[in-house]
């Protein structure tokens, strides 16, 4: 059974993923980590997303879904680094026809 690990900056985003999962991907295994401080920019930003996203590394995750659009990026870059796969909330919510591939 695939767990795909979700970094939200905001408590209310985990209810939200967890519908979307149920809805769209049942039996996936859901884990979550809220850290408000990542909304705060600064220059140890890439330091604290790569600890987060090595927590959910560390729980075992096949993959790693970001719910704040800003971070996407920088969380995909350093998940797939420790060779997780990644992505956006938003590619996955998007009707552009299929949910991209998330597995190591």
């Amino acid at each position: 059974m695939a767990t795909v690990g979700f970094l939200h900056v905001a408590a209310e985003h985990v209810r939200e993923a967890r519908r979307l999962l149920a809805d769209h991907a049942p039996g996936v295994v859901d884990v979550h980590l809220v850290d408000r401080t990542l909304l705060r920019p600064g220059p140890d930003i890439a330091t604290r997303v790569a600890a987060r996203v090595g927590e959910l590394v560390g729980r075992d995750v096949d993959a790693v879904i970001c719910t704040w659009p800003y971070l996407t990026d920088l969380v995909v870059r350093v998940a797939r680094e420790r060779g997780i796969a990644a992505v956006g909330v938003e590619e996955l919510v998007a009707p552009s026809g299929g949910v991209p591939a998330l597995s190591r």
